[in-house]
């Protein structure tokens, strides 16, 4: 089930100047070196109404690095909770993904995990990039040989004001502190957002239906 979010930019033409909103999903336990991209960038103007849509549909990929240091990234797979999917080096090539033994899984994983096991022979490190709704959401990196990854989050929501990231910019955790976050209900279809600025300080009002 799909849940529409509407941003309501009630602020001044000159107050977003050179700003975006940014919207994150945060990683369950996340390490400090996990890259955090903003899941969404938003850059409505003042007075306008900008929407994203968000389904809780997990994806993951890999990238590695090529013999002249071209980065590879494998095919992506789309994975639901409690699945493991296993890196392997098919004939010495670049990793790609394929289901792991179900037994694996039940080892390495909670119910409510997604996963990847670095079993790439001849061993290769690689990075374990995790999406929701084909939107990246974290990288984690330095997958060593025999390593399992594990992906979970909650549908809660992360919304800050900031300078327009730059291409394949990303965040570190200890951002999250300067967020305002929001835990929807589940039963939520539509949540209006509305972005107000009072004596310098930026707000978010949320109203769930």
């Amino acid at each position: 089930m799909a849940t529409n979010f509407n941003v309501i930019y009630d602020v001044e033409s000159d107050e977003l100047q050179g700003k975006t909103v940014l919207v994150f999903l945060k990683p369950q336990n996340p390490q400090r070196n996990y890259l955090i991209h903003a899941w969404q960038v938003l850059t409505g103007s003042a007075g306008a109404t900008e929407s994203f849509s968000y389904e809780a549909n997990i994806a993951t990929d890999v990238t590695s690095t090529g013999v002249n240091d071209n980065k590879i990234v494998s095919g992506r797979q789309q994975l639901l909770p409690g699945q493991l999917l296993s890196a392997v080096s098919p004939n010495g090539l670049s990793p790609k993904l394929q289901p792991a033994a179900t037994s694996l899984a039940q080892t390495k994983l909670t119910p409510q995990q997604c996963g990847v096991i670095n079993q790439t022979n001849p061993y290769t490190q690689f990075d374990s990039n995790w999406y929701v709704n084909d939107k990246p959401v974290v990288t984690m990196p330095y997958v060593d040989t025999n390593m399992t990854v594990s992906f979970e989050y909650l549908p809660n929501f992360y919304f800050m004001v900031a300078t327009p990231p730059m291409v394949g910019q990303t965040y570190i955790v200890q951002n999250f502190s300067d967020m305002t976050q929001y835990v929807m209900p589940i039963t939520a279809t539509e949540v209006n957002v509305t972005l107000t600025r009072n004596q310098g300080l930026w707000t978010f009002d949320f109203a769930a239906q």
